[in-house]
C-alpha cells in the first residue's frame, strides 16, 4: 500500500518521482486546505499540512514559508533559512518571504543581512509596515538608532496597531535614558499582547534603571520560562537578569547569570566568528610592529578637518567613555559622534596584519588623505557638523585603532577614559556589545583580562611610536577630585570651563564592584 503522509512509499519512491506521477488538481486543493487552516488561524494544522507537502514534492512557495516557521520554532533556523531561499527563488516578488528571510536573520544575529531583507520588501512595498517596523528592529541591534526610529515611526504611520514598532520605541527611550516613557510605551505593547518578550525586557530595563532591581529579576525569570524567547533574546534576559541579581546582592548568581549569558552568545555566533583572526591577536602583532619604531608625525595633514579640535575619546569597553561623551556633548562648543564607524575604511585596508600596518606606518603622508577624506565624509553622512567645534570622535572599540589614528590624525588630541582595571574587565565582561570580533574576545572573563593586557601594551607603544597627544580621565581621579580632572580635561580638549561637565561626577560607575568578584577576576587577569 502506497503512503500518503510524505514518509515515503512501499516502493522507495522520491519525492522527485512522485511529484511526476501525482494529481495537479489534488495538489491545488491540498495547497487551498492550507491557505484556509492558515487564514482560519489555524496555524498548526497548516504547518502540518506543508510538511507532509513538502514531503510528497510540492515545492510551492507557501508549502516552504510555512515548513520554514516550524524549523525555526525547532531551532533548527540554518534549515528555516534554506528553505525560505527556496520560496524567494520560487516567487521572487514575495515580500513576506523577504520580510521572513529577514526575521530568520535576525533571530541568527545576523543583523546587516537581515536589514537587507527586509528593504528588499520596502523597495518593493514602501508601506508594509511589518517589513518598516522588523528592520527598525535590526537597525536597533546595530547601535543605529536614529534610522530605526525612521522606520518605526514610518511603520506606525502606515499601521497605528504595529506592535513591534511600538516596542521598538519603547526600547528607544530606555536607550535615551527616558526610563518613564519606556516604561509607557512597553506597558502599551504588553496590554495587547501579554508577555511579549521584548516589552517585557524594556520594561526590566526600566526597572534596573530606576533601581528597582527584585521586580526586574521576578520579570525576567518569567521570562526566561518562555517558550517565545529568540536566542537573541534569551541571552539578553539571561545578562539583564545577572544584573538585577546583583543589584540584589546575590554576587555568585549574578556572575553565573552573566557566564551563561554571554555562553549563549559565543554558541550564537559561533558560525561567524569562531576561527577568525581574533582582536587580542592584531593587538599584539600591532603592538610588535610598533615595537622601537619613531614614525614622524606629518603636523598639519591630519588636522585639515572643519573641527576647531579634533578629539578621540577612548577606552578599554566599560571603562565609561559613553559617559564622559555625555557630559562632553551638553557642552554648547562640542559637536559629538558616537558609536558610528567613521574610521571603516582605513581600518578595513590597513588593520588586517602587522605586515599590512607596517607598509601603512610606511605610507608617503600625501597617501593618507584619502582615508582622511573618507573618515570627514562618513561623518557628515551621519549629521554631525564639526564646523567651527571642538569635535569629539567616540566609539566602544576605536582603543583598538589606536596606532591608525595617530598616524592618520596626527594633530587630534586622544582623551583616554579609564577606571581600575579589574572593573574595566569586570564591566566588558558583563556588557552586552553588539557582537563584533572585540565583543567576541570578550565573551569571556580570561579573554577580557588578556586583551585589557594586550591593549595597555599597544597603547604605551603608540605613545611612544607617535608622540600623541593624550590625556587619562581616571575614573577613581574623578571622583577623589572633580573639579581638579575636570578643569585639566577641559583644558586639553580645548574648551572654557562649564558647569554641564558636573554631570559626569553624577553618572553611576561601579566603582569596586570588582571585590564582588574578586576570586574570579584576580584568577583571570594573573592569567592575562
Amino acid at each position: 500500500m502506497t503512503s500518503t503522509n510524505g514518509n515515503g512509499n512501499g516502493h522507495g519512491e522520491s519525492g522527485a518521482n512522485r511529484a511526476s506521477i501525482r494529481d495537479p488538481e489534488l495538489d491545488r486543493a491540498r495547497l487551498r486546505a492550507m491557505h484556509e487552516a492558515l487564514t482560519g488561524g489555524d496555524v498548526p494544522t497548516a504547518g502540518k499540512l506543508a510538511e507532509d507537502a513538502l514531503g510528497d514534492g510540492i515545492d510551492h512557495p507557501m508549502v516552504l514559508n510555512l515548513v520554514a516557521g516550524r524549523r525555526e520554532a525547532e531551532g533548527r533556523l540554518d534549515e528555516a533559512l534554506a528553505l525560505l531561499g527556496r520560496a524567494l527563488a520560487a516567487a521572487p516578488e514575495a515580500i513576506g518571504v523577504m520580510n521572513a528571510i529577514g526575521l530568520c536573520l535576525s533571530r541568527m544575529g545576523r543583523f546587516e543581512e537581515a536589514v537587507e531583507a527586509f528593504g528588499g520588501a520596502v523597495a518593493k512595498a514602501p508601506d508594509f509596515a511589518p517589513a518598516l517596523a522588523n528592520r527598525g528592529a535590526a537597525l536597533l541591534a546595530l547601535g543605529r538608532n536614529d534610522e530605526a526610529r525612521a522606520d518605526f515611526e514610518a511603520s506606525r504611520a502606515a499601521d497605528p496597531a504595529n506592535l513591534i514598532a511600538a516596542d521598538g520605541l519603547a526600547a528607544l527611550a530606555l536607550g535615551d535614558g527616558d526610563a518613564a516613557a519606556a516604561r509607557t510605551l512597553a506597558g502599551q505593547v504588553l496590554a495587547r499582547e501579554p508577555g511579549w518578550p521584548s516589552a517585557v525586557l524594556t520594561l526590566a530595563g526600566a526597572d534596573l534603571a530606576e533601581a528597582r532591581a527584585a521586580e526586574a529579576e521576578a520579570a525576567l525569570a518569567a521570562l526566561l520560562a518562555d517558550a517565545r524567547l529568540s536566542p537573541v533574546d534569551r541571552a539578553l534576559a539571561t545578562g539583564l537578569r545577572g544584573d538585577a541579581l546583583e543589584g540584589l546582592g546575590r554576587h555568585g548568581e549574578a556572575f553565573a547569570a552573566w557566564r551563561e549569558s554571554n555562553g549563549l552568545q559565543a554558541e550564537l555566533h559561533a558560525p561567524r566568528f569562531a576561527g577568525r583572526p581574533t582582536t587580542l591577536a592584531l593587538v599584539r602583532d600591532l603592538t610588535g610592529a610598533l615595537a622601537g619604531r619613531r614614525v614622524p608625525a606629518a603636523w598639519g595633514h591630519g588636522g585639515r578637518s572643519p573641527a576647531k579640535r579634533h578629539v578621540f575619546l577612548v577606552g578599554f569597553p566599560g571603562s565609561g567613555t559613553a559617559a564622559v561623551e555625555r557630559a562632553l556633548a551638553a557642552h554648547p562648543e562640542v559637536a559629538t559622534l558616537a558609536d558610528k564607524e567613521a574610521l571603516i575604511d582605513s581600518a578595513r585596508d590597513w588593520l588586517a596584519d602587522a605586515d599590512r600596518f607596517a607598509r601603512f606606518c610606511d605610507l608617503e603622508d600625501e597617501a593618507l588623505e584619502t582615508y582622511r577624506e573618507a573618515y570627514w565624509r562618513r561623518v557628515a553622512e551621519e549629521g554631525v557638523d564639526p564646523a567651527g567645534k571642538v569635535f569629539v570622535d567616540r566609539h566602544a572599540f576605536n582603543l583598538f585603532k589606536l596606532p591608525l589614528i595617530a598616524r592618520l590624525f596626527p594633530d587630534a588630541r586622544v582623551l583616554v577614559a579609564g577606571r581600575d582595571p579589574r572593573d574595566a574587565v569586570l564591566e566588558a565582561f558583563r556588557a552586552r556589545w553588539r557582537m563584533t570580533d572585540p565583543a567576541w574576545q570578550l565573551l569571556t572573563l580570561e579573554g577580557a583580562a588578556a586583551l585589557y593586557a594586550a591593549t595597555l601594551a599597544m597603547v604605551e607603544a603608540s605613545e611612544e611610536a607617535f608622540g600623541l597627544f593624550t590625556h587619562r580621565l581616571e575614573r577613581e581621579a574623578l571622583r577623589a577630585d572633580a573639579d581638579a580632572e575636570l578643569k585639566a580635561l577641559t583644558a586639553f580638549v580645548g574648551l572654557p570651563w562649564d558647569e554641564p561637565l558636573q554631570g559626569l561626577v553624577a553618572e553611576p560607575d561601579g566603582v569596586g564592584r570588582w571585590r564582588h568578584h574578586a576570586a574570579e577576576i584576580e584568577a583571570a587577569m594573573a592569567g592575562a
